[in-house]
């Protein structure tokens, strides 16, 4: 009579495995050259070598160039998600849109070369802003949607508080390409300034100011 097999203890979500840290080199890797080489020049050959894994390898774990870039650049953009996810936690509404532009210029400011060479990327090809498009609007969504809240919150009516999200971002968005045109620190602070400024007069200032 056949015993009936034991079950495994589940593994510690803690224990990094080989293969975890296999492929974590390869990221590594091939997020430092996509960033200074792009994507048609950095080689598969070349992020192996940078890694110290063999070719076969990282097409053993990704299945593909494009299959590494998307993950390289999802791990590129994590810092913004898990900053506004720490961030924005139990923050009153008013204030909440105020500490979402503080998160959205410090993160830049922290990580402008991955933003360059995320920028430079949506330019390189159709073909890689195929890749991105998704990332990039489901953060841009995320946003979106932290700012609507705020705004329903603060009793505005849901087409109003979507409208005025959009607008909001927008001007982000705008402040960060920007800065990259215009990288002159008084300018980047004028910039800033002036957002803050609309939204106040929007919005008053937030609580504890």
């Amino acid at each position: 009579m056949r015993r009936n097999a034991m079950p495994s203890e589940p593994a510690d979500p803690g224990v990094r495995t080989r293969k975890d840290e296999t492929q974590e080199r390869i990221v590594r890797a091939a997020v430092a050259l996509f960033a200074t080489q792009g994507y048609e020049r950095a080689s598969i050959s070349a992020i192996a070598e940078r890694a110290e894994v063999s070719r076969s390898a990282v097409f053993w774990h990704f299945s593909n160039k494009e299959s590494l870039f998307r993950e390289a650049f999802r791990r590129m953009l994590m810092p913004f998600f898990d900053e506004l996810k720490r961030s924005l936690a139990h923050i009153e509404a008013r204030k909440r849109v105020f500490e979402i532009f503080d998160v959205y210029e410090r993160v830049v400011q922290e990580h402008r070369h991955a933003i360059v060479s995320i920028v430079r990327w949506l330019f390189e090809s159709p073909a890689l802003q195929a890749s991105l498009r998704g990332t990039l609007f489901t953060l841009h969504d995320e946003l979106m949607n932290d700012f609507h809240t705020a705004f329903e919150e603060l009793a505005i009516e849901p087409a109003e508080a979507e409208a005025l999200a959009a607008a909001l971002l927008a001007m982000l968005d705008g402040n960060l390409l920007l800065s990259l045109l215009d990288p002159n620190p008084r300018n980047q602070e004028r910039r800033s300034a002036g957002l803050r400024r609309f939204t106040e007069r929007m919005l008053g200032a937030p609580d504890d100011e």
